[in-house]
């Protein structure tokens, strides 16, 4: 179910409704809201999502005994298999017939009806956290099945994040009976709520359209139009993905619930470090946590540590698909975070930190990143690694600084968007303030005609909300 559809709506004013009419039964109606906004998904990947929960719960209430190392081991690699399982089996069948020369897979082979469940990434990277928690002391278990089920599949977040931590989640589950009707949760839901519909359907949909077309014959592009296409994308993922992280946070809001920010407006990055702490953050920090500090991080020496980064980079790039043009876009930001290191440890040593204090030198340093990681974008978008390096080659070449004149009219709208980002960025610092200046300079009639009015434009809009969030398909 599509957070901009009616069907979605109805079933979000429903619950709300019976959220705050019944404090005392708010676990059993969020309980209910979201088995039925997962069941939309398939029967079969609501069972599958059931049994990997009761099995992780379970389980998990034994990470304090005797055996709690088997057990853990045991947790993770029954989670890891289910999502190798359905995620990655065609990707190692594929490639065992690359490598040993023969035919593994039939147009009527098993392998090829699997269907990837949705969220699966998400909710397993969840329950590996909690597990690895509990293990290590970081939290308890939850107290009950449905509190835990409430904690993994909220419907806010389940299909696409923010990947969510018991530390972060649990105890708010915990006292759903105690928390009272708020004014200001329900302004910044409402806030949330619109700002994330409105870079869905205004700004990612029609966006999508013309990558969608500029993408569909890659060999046709010159390298400046693939430059010009790459920004376009690199809007459209930024606007779709945030959008429903904008959503989930809204929604969390209505119900008195906090969910963790998943982007601060990413590409006013200057290098890759700061990148991967303003892109998709509750991954970026799971994959620190869960993987490079435990490989060893930076306690081992200057080379491990590197080689731990782009471990861990290309672990990223893996989980977002099965493809090698994923596993490429992982390792290339491995290397970009490594660069980044090398290059910092260099200013330092050669005095240049003041470097940094120059506004000049931070929006080159923007713009050049900007572009670096369009090129990554291009390895995502396009999963033929042929086109992906011959497109490369394109744009690194003298001839991308031509632009054709069919090309100048996408230039000025990435240029427009660009500033649409830098306008997000602005008025999310300033939101308060801003909030004060309307209230005051407005009276309650004119306010109450522009949100009828925003109201009535999303409304319309709802009914064409057809298309799906780019994360749906991790």
């Amino acid at each position: 179910m599509l957070f901009h559809t009616p069907e979605f709506m109805i079933l979000l004013l429903i619950t709300i409704a019976l959220y705050y009419i019944f404090p005392a039964r708010r676990l059993y109606t969020l309980t209910a809201a979201n088995l039925l906004f997962y069941s939309v998904s398939g029967l079969g990947m609501l069972v599958l999502f059931a049994i990997m929960t009761v099995f992780t719960y379970y389980s998990a209430r034994f990470l304090n005994g005797s055996y709690r190392k088997w057990v853990l081991w045991t947790i993770l690699l029954v989670n890891i298999g289910n999502l190798c399982f359905f995620k990655y089996s065609v990707f190692f069948i594929r490639n065992m017939e690359k490598v040993l020369s023969i035919k593994l897979l039939t147009e009527d082979s098993f392998w090829l009806s699997i269907v990837l469940p949705v969220g699966i990434s998400f909710y397993t990277f969840e329950f590996i956290s909690y597990a690895v928690d509990i293990y290590k002391q970081k939290i308890k278990p939850a107290r009950s099945l449905l509190e835990f089920w409430m904690f993994i599949s909220f419907f806010a977040h389940l299909i696409a994040g923010p990947i969510m931590r018991g530390n972060e989640f649990l105890p708010q589950v915990e006292k759903l009976t105690a928390l009272r009707w708020n004014n200001e949760n329900f302004r910044i839901g409402c806030f949330y709520l619109s700002l994330g519909l409105m870079k869905k359907m205004m700004l990612a949909d029609p966006i999508a359209d013309r990558v969608n077309v500029l993408f569909a014959d890659p060999y046709a592009l010159t390298g400046s139009a693939a430059w010009i296409t790459s920004y376009l994308f690199a809007f459209q993922i930024y606007f779709d993905f945030s959008a429903y992280s904008d959503m989930a946070i809204g929604i969390g809001y209505l119900f008195g619930l906090h969910l963790p920010h998943n982007f601060m407006t990413p590409y006013l990055s200057s290098n890759a470090t700061e990148f991967w702490r303003r892109w998709h953050i509750t991954l970026s920090n799971w994959i620190r946590d869960y993987i490079y500090i435990p490989l060893g991080g930076s306690r081992k020496g200057t080379v491990r540590k590197y080689l731990f980064l782009f471990v861990a980079m290309t672990v990223s790039g893996f989980w977002h698909g099965a493809l090698w043009t994923f596993i490429l876009w992982g390792m290339y930001h491995g290397f970009l975070l490594i660069a980044h290191n090398l290059f910092r440890a260099g200013k330092q040593k050669l005095g240049l930190e003041k470097w940094d204090q120059f506004l000049v030198y931070r929006w080159l340093t923007i713009f050049i990143f900007f572009h670096l990681t369009c090129i990554g974008w291009v390895m995502f978008r396009i999963h033929d690694r042929h086109a992906v390096f011959m497109l490369l080659r394109r744009m690194l070449s003298p001839d991308a600084i031509h632009v054709p004149s069919y090309m100048l009219v996408y230039l000025y709208v990435a240029i427009l968007l660009f500033g649409i980002h830098l306008l997000e960025h602005w008025l999310l610092k300033y939101r308060s303030r801003i909030a004060e200046v309307w209230h005051r300079s407005l009276p309650s009639p004119v306010r109450a005609a522009c949100y009828t009015l925003l109201f009535v434009v999303l409304i319309i809009m709802l009914r064409n909300g057809d298309t799906s969030f780019i994360y749906f398909q991790f």
